[in-house]
């Protein structure tokens, strides 16, 4: 059972990495950020849970859409190349204008759809990761739990102490 400080830490950082992780998201293209580094911090928020809440829950919450995730992340990267087409190059930015009633005046880009699909494979893929490995430690450690061991015998450890011969201090003397 998780620590009751891993909980409370839980619910602070989780919505914090996550919303950084969509700011990361959203400005990449321009300036420092992107797809990449989004998805990582936003595996990083699912990891938290993992640690607070356990893998089980995690795995039942989100575990049957990683795998989907990968695919419809990749097929997104795609489609965002394919628009360059339009223009006459595979991945050349297209720009779209919309008035939007409470936003104004917003330009929608191809490669905020890249940024959003390389999210996507990443988020998917590190997580599915993290719930792998901690199937594995979760095995490992019931493993180790139903196997007792007999005690090694005394001759078997290494002996480190310094053992003088009686003859040698004999003939010293």
């Amino acid at each position: 059972m998780p620590e009751l400080y891993l909980r409370l830490l839980n619910r602070i950082l989780t919505p914090v990495l996550l919303l950084l992780a969509l700011f990361l998201l959203v400005r990449g293209h321009n300036l420092p950020g992107g797809g990449f580094i989004a998805g990582l911090m936003a595996a990083a928020a699912f990891e938290l849970q993992i640690l607070s809440r356990g893998h089980q829950r995690v795995r039942r919450a989100i575990g049957p859409y990683l795998n989907s995730g990968i695919g419809l992340g990749l097929a997104v990267a795609i489609c965002s190349g394919i628009f360059g087409l339009m223009e006459g190059h595979f991945f050349q930015g297209k720009w779209f204008e919309m008035n939007m009633p409470l936003l104004g005046h917003v330009e929608f880009g191809s490669p905020i759809l890249f940024d959003l699909g390389v999210f996507l494979v990443v988020v998917s893929f590190a997580t599915s990761y993290l719930l792998g490995l901690s199937r594995i430690s979760d095995g490992a450690a019931f493993r180790s739990e139903d196997v007792d061991l007999p005690p090694a015998p005394d001759d078997a450890r290494p002996n480190f102490s310094v053992e003088t011969d009686q003859s040698s201090k004999e003939s010293a003397s």
